[in-house]
């Protein structure tokens, strides 16, 4: 039996286009809907009123940091799988972002196999 992945959302925080891009298409075509925005404010706006199955965000982002806005989509959403991603790493920085609600941390430059992986144990198997 397959698990039916048609309706599936996941959204993408990232200020970069070119990795918002990238991340959108790798999601779509592993047959979710990528929902992607550019800020932590425009986040917000769909977490109220839309849900989920995981949210991806970056960490260092102009205005709201990755990191700022995790505490208020766990909120929010707080069943729903979320994970960071960041070229910034450091030891701190993967601890903070757990402290605060991230169910996972990855670091640029992405694997994309690992992404994929990462974003199908999230949905089927939180």
């Amino acid at each position: 039996m397959t698990k039916d992945i048609s309706k599936k959302r996941i959204l993408i925080i990232e200020d970069d286009s070119e990795m918002r891009s990238l991340l959108k298409g790798v999601i779509e075509e592993e047959g979710y809907e990528a929902e992607p925005v550019e800020k932590g404010t425009y986040a917000f706006r769909k977490v109220m009123t839309e849900s989920f199955s995981v949210i991806i965000t970056d960490v260092r982002m102009p205005g709201f940091s990755g990191l700022d806005i995790l505490p208020g989509l766990r909120r929010l959403q707080p069943e729903t799988p979320m994970f960071v991603i960041t070229a910034f790493g450091s030891e701190e920085v993967h601890r903070k972002a757990l402290e605060r609600g991230a169910s996972a941390y990855l670091e640029k430059p992405i694997r994309m196999d690992e992404l994929r992986t990462l974003i199908h144990n999230m949905v089927f198997l939180h």
